[in-house]
């Protein structure tokens, strides 16, 4: 983990913005001249959609190579949880300890960024799920994204508070100012002691 800053970011589920928030804050801080590098230690996909997989996303923000962010032989093309999808191929399924050696930067990034997959109890090892593989990293920063409706506040606690002493950056992505129930949130949350942003420009900022 030689990057000067390392952050890791999860969710509260799948689809609610891991890949983008991760993706325009590399974006955002490579503009301010800063190195970045990012890893997506495993992932897995439906081949069969035609969007770019995360680790293409991820890859096309920094600057870096798919097979970089992502090795190969740590993509699984098939939608379900990596450990899942590497038995239904007959491939090996990584432990936690060879994701923790993979999530290595250059002693010459700025900031390193690791991306789980799913929400935060996630399994993505043999042996383990993202909070695992958080707690055996020990990253300098832990981003928490999450929907920003109704729900919002128990997906936040559900997943904020173990990892409270860490002291995670909230987002509420695909925040609208317009919808009364978001504001309250975000309102609720921000009183109860939580970090929360709601624009990823605002959590760059923070880092």
């Amino acid at each position: 983990m030689a990057a000067e800053t390392v952050v890791f970011f999860t969710g509260t589920a799948t689809e609610v913005g891991k890949t983008w928030a991760a993706a325009g804050m590399a974006r955002l801080l490579r503009r301010q001249g800063r190195t970045v590098r990012a890893c997506k230690p495993v992932q897995s996909y439906d081949p069969d959609e035609a969007a770019p997989t995360d680790a293409e996303v991820l890859a096309a923000a920094t600057g870096q190579t798919s097979r970089e962010v992502c090795p190969p032989e740590r993509s699984y093309p098939v939608p379900l949880a990596p450990p899942m999808a590497a038995e239904r191929l007959r491939r090996p399924c990584p432990s936690l300890d060879e994701l923790l050696r993979a999530c290595r930067f250059d002693d010459g990034a700025d900031v390193g960024i690791v991306e789980g997959v799913g929400g935060l109890y996630s399994p993505l090892a043999t042996d383990g799920s993202n909070f695992d593989l958080i707690e055996r990293l020990d990253p300098h920063k832990v981003v928490v994204v999450a929907e920003a409706g109704l729900g919002a506040i128990h997906s936040v606690l559900a997943c904020g508070l173990p990892l409270a002493a860490r002291e995670p950056l909230v987002l509420l992505n695909r925040f609208d100012p317009a919808e009364e129930v978001q504001q309250l949130n975000l309102r609720w949350l921000r009183d109860d002691g939580w970090t929360v942003d709601t624009r990823v420009e605002d959590l760059a900022a923070r880092i």
